[in-house]
């Protein structure tokens, strides 16, 4: 493995998603950022000025969601690392069925097209109290318990697929930048929270390190037991 990596991100068009892409496109570690999604990515406007930023290195895939492992099998293939930064509400999605839909069943589909393309590394945004065995309703009054079973959910489908290396990602409240609802920017003054630059800064520094890693020891991921590594939001804050 050398440096000139590949990458795919799925949720470019999100808060943090937005985020790694930007970042991806200033490092250059990274010679090719492939955006999987149902829409074209837009770079934060910021990042088109930072040292080393190289818009050719990106390719928008649009792709069906609902048919990811078939259309946008082509991007996983020969990719270093997987990025997923998938994820909605339910307000935004519209029922119970639509937030499962991306919040787990989409992201069920990346870990498998990108097992079935050997891809060493997967990393993936949950959240904080993420927990598969939660009880939940779909009921709205409960939507906080099904949305923390559903994160929790997506952890398992991600580990069942034994990827070499598995990084999890637990934010707590994120601060959105120039996408913050004016509700989120008073809640944030209140309580901790962690900016999405740092969630993505986090997610791509760790899949450098552990490339880099593999690297050394030549090995690149093969053999051994899957490693998973969870990153709550201390962690998080704190990656150097």
């Amino acid at each position: 493995m050398s440096d000139g990596m590949k990458a795919v991100v799925l949720g470019g068009t999100g808060a943090v998603g937005r985020e790694v892409v930007g970042q991806l496109l200033c490092s250059p570690r990274w010679s090719s950022v492939a955006a999987v999604g149902r829409r074209a990515v837009e770079v934060p406007s910021e990042y088109k000025h930072k040292e080393g930023f190289d818009a050719s290195k990106l390719q928008n895939v649009v792709v069906d969601m609902d048919k990811l492992e078939t259309e946008g099998r082509a991007a996983f293939e020969g990719a270093d690392s997987v990025f997923c930064c998938l994820g909605t509400t339910r307000p935004t999605a519209g029922s119970a069925e639509a937030f499962r839909k991306v919040d787990l069943h989409y992201v069920e589909a990346a870990a498998r097209a990108a097992a079935a393309c050997k891809v060493p590394h997967f990393g993936l945004v949950s959240a904080q109290g993420a927990n598969a065995g939660v009880w939940s309703s779909d009921w709205k009054l409960f939507h906080g318990l099904l949305y923390m079973k559903t994160k929790g959910q997506a952890e398992e489908a991600v580990k069942a697929q034994r990827f070499p290396y598995a990084s999890i990602l637990r934010p707590g409240l994120l601060e959105r930048g120039e996408l913050a609802r004016g509700m989120e920017k008073a809640v944030a003054r209140l309580m901790s929270s962690v900016k999405v630059s740092q969630v993505a800064h986090c997610m791509i520094a760790d899949a450098e390190r552990w490339h880099a890693e593999q690297k050394a020891t030549a090995s690149g991921g093969a053999g051994g037991e899957p490693e998973v590594k969870l990153f709550d939001m201390k962690q998080i804050q704190g990656y150097a």
